[in-house]
């Protein structure tokens, strides 16, 4: 990941939490959805390439 993709996902972490806190829940969803397909394509990435120096 790098520093211009670190920088958004800690901004759309900020947003969710800051809408949660003012009880905007629909708009708080549409900023967690990127956050949680994002960790995702993470998560499964660092799998597949630590498969392949086996």
């Amino acid at each position: 990941m790098n520093g211009t993709e670190c920088l958004a996902y800690g901004a759309l972490f900020v947003l969710a939490i800051a809408l949660l806190l003012t009880n905007h829940l629909i708009l708080a969803t549409v900023a967690i959805v990127p956050l949680v397909l994002t960790s995702f394509k993470y998560s499964f990435s660092q799998q597949k390439k630590a498969q392949r120096n086996r």
